[in-house]
């Protein structure tokens, strides 16, 4: 898709279809009242017709009979709401209304007030428009929409007229909502494929692929060597399955010297299909378990964009994968067994398995050296219950920190909550034959997980994101998250490792 930044007269720009952004009835700016002069108050009228408001997710389109550039106009309102996912939402709704009818040509006038620079904006909008367009269709035979974007052109108001010459690098800033768009619908697919077709091998190929792709290291460890680095949880979870677990590794380094460097880690639970073992899942609960790798898709969604963003950090990117199936040698109720850091762990549920390749995985983050670190999983049901399915629990072990990655949510779109991990609940984990259980009681499951993952942190400052909620959707909430995989965390991370580099 070719993207350019438009600086002439609004009304020369030529596309099938051109989206300007209204805030509110009262906002007729500057450049409506040329466009609906132009049009001999064609515009004017069909909105008064229509009764738009300007009110967010609402819109009229009209046919400009040649008068202007443009052949159809679209006025979308955005309310209030002019934030960062405010400014997705639009680009996405933009390219929704094109691939509906069709159009391959649109063009984009957006406000910039609320969403920071007008080069954020240009982001924000960009990477609304790649999300809009996203559909996971590779399957279908029947009914697929054959349609494709070929070109976007975008604009911004300012001051009630076009804004062309802001001192900022536009082309730049829509280059990286572009890549870091393309990032998140990696992370999509990857939860989207099916699990006959997305397994631990074929999840490490795509770690293979983007480390080439995007010049990052890359190390794959088989069943023989996480045996031999004494990965006892890993290997039991994968012990139901015929297909071998992977331990992924990628490494971003920015160009020079890193010494001295923040080092940071990715850690993503990739279970590529979760029955629950002998605690087997119903009819119902079992129905999408391919979703249970979305933090390991966010992990390698973050790297897949990694070098557009250019953090001035090094990141360990650690996936460990496995599917949880049954079969005659799969690990059952009460067996004991010792993860990476020697602490020895009672099963009282199998299907409490992700936190348990976690908390291998984090054994191994910090043998890396990395300061901080991020685990990222669809851990808990009870998350959702607390939260409902739009936000991310967010647990960690230093409020710095945590305050910090809730402040990158907010600026960045993506919904997340501070839950606590009260100390008194470690006595829930207690177990009679080993160091802890793999699951507390009943009460406060979200809280309990994220306790068990600490005890295999060691002194790292650490955030747990359990995102059990927001990657995966049954109905879209936004025009940019669509119903199945979302993408949800990569934005966090790329922007945390962003303002990491720069502090």
């Amino acid at each position: 898709m070719n993207c350019t930044n438009w600086t002439g007269p609004i009304g020369d720009m030529k596309c099938d279809l051109l989206a300007v952004a209204v805030r509110g009835e009262e906002e007729w700016h500057g450049v409506l009242n040329s466009l609906d002069s132009a049009l001999g108050g064609l515009l004017a009228t069909s909105a008064s017709e229509e009764g738009f408001k300007g009110k967010s997710d609402t819109e009229v389109v009209i046919h400009t009979h040649g008068k202007i550039g443009a052949t159809r106009i679209a006025l979308l309102g955005v309310g209030d709401d002019v934030s960062a996912a405010g400014m997705r939402n639009y680009g996405a709704h933009t390219a929704k209304l094109a691939k509906k009818m069709k159009l391959k040509h649109i063009g984009l006038v957006a406000p910039t007030a609320g969403s920071g620079t007008t080069a954020l904006s240009t982001r924000f909008a960009v990477e609304g428009v790649v999300l809009g367009a996203y559909e996971f269709d590779r399957h279908k035979t029947l009914d697929r929409v054959e349609w494709a974007l070929e070109s976007f052109q975008y604009a911004f108001v300012a001051d009630d007229a076009v804004q062309s010459n802001t001192g900022e690098d536009l082309d730049a800033a829509a280059e990286l909502g572009a890549r870091v768009a393309e990032g998140i619908c990696l992370a999509r697919d990857l939860v989207n494929e099916g699990p006959n077709k997305m397994s631990p091998i074929e999840l490490a190929d795509a770690a293979e692929l983007i480390a080439k792709e995007e010049g990052l290291e890359c190390t794959i460890f088989g069943l023989k060597e996480i045996r031999e680095r004494n990965m006892q949880l890993i290997q039991a979870v994968n012990a139901g399955s015929d297909i071998e677990p992977r331990l992924i590794h990628l490494v971003y380094k920015p160009e020079g010297n890193t010494e001295g460097l923040p080092v940071i880690g990715f850690v993503g639970k990739g279970l590529t299909f979760d029955a629950g073992g002998y605690n087997l899942k119903p009819t119902g609960a079992i129905d999408d378990m391919k979703l249970d790798m979305a933090g390991s898709a966010a992990v390698l969604g973050a790297m897949k964009a990694i070098q557009a963003v250019k953090p001035n950090v090094v990141v360990h990117a650690i996936v460990p994968s496995t599917e949880n199936l049954v079969n005659g040698k799969a690990y059952k109720l009460g067996d004991v067994y010792t993860a990476q850091n020697g602490k020895t762990v009672e099963i009282r549920n199998t299907d409490a398995e992700g936190r348990l390749i976690l908390a291998d995985a984090l054994c191994y983050a910090n043998e890396q050296g990395v300061e901080e670190m991020f685990s990222l999983a669809t851990l808990t049901g009870a998350c959702v219950v607390a939260l409902g399915p739009y936000t991310c629990g967010i647990f960690g072990s230093e409020k710095d920190m945590i305050d910090d990655v809730l402040s990158v949510g907010e600026d960045i779109g993506e919904d997340m909550w501070h839950l606590p991990m009260n100390p008194k609940l470690r006595k829930m984990l207690r177990s009679p034959v080993a160091d802890m259980k793999n699951v507390g009681e009943r009460w406060g499951g979200a809280s309990t997980a994220a306790l068990f993952l600490k005890e295999f942190v060691g002194e790292t400052k650490w955030v747990h994101m359990d995102l059990a909620g927001p990657s995966f959707l049954d109905s879209p909430a936004e025009a940019h998250t669509p119903k199945g995989g979302t993408g949800y965390g990569v934005l966090t991370l790329l922007e945390y490792a962003k303002r990491k580099g720069e502090a």
